[in-house]
């Protein structure tokens, strides 16, 4: 299936909702979705994102459970 076929099966199903609560819903997670919060970080914060995903690829990151196990004492509540 296109993306032509989905938009318009998409629209049909919008336009059959008469939940108001539901239209809300869907109103609000498409307003939510043009909101992209990592164009707003600084560039130094994207760079830094940038090398850790390259040191990650390297397999040079620490996996989560060791770094859980390390840090489990300051975890607790």
């Amino acid at each position: 299936m296109n993306i032509a076929v989905s938009k318009i099966e998409l629209a049909k199903q919008i336009l059959s909702i008469n939940d108001k609560s539901v239209i809300q819903q869907v109103k609000a997670l498409l307003e939510v979705q043009k909101d992209d919060w990592y164009d707003e970080l600084p560039d130094h914060v994207k760079d830094s994102v940038a090398r850790a995903e390259k040191q990650i690829v390297k397999g040079e990151g620490i996996p989560h459970k060791e770094v859980m196990k390390k840090y489990k004492k300051w975890l607790k509540k």
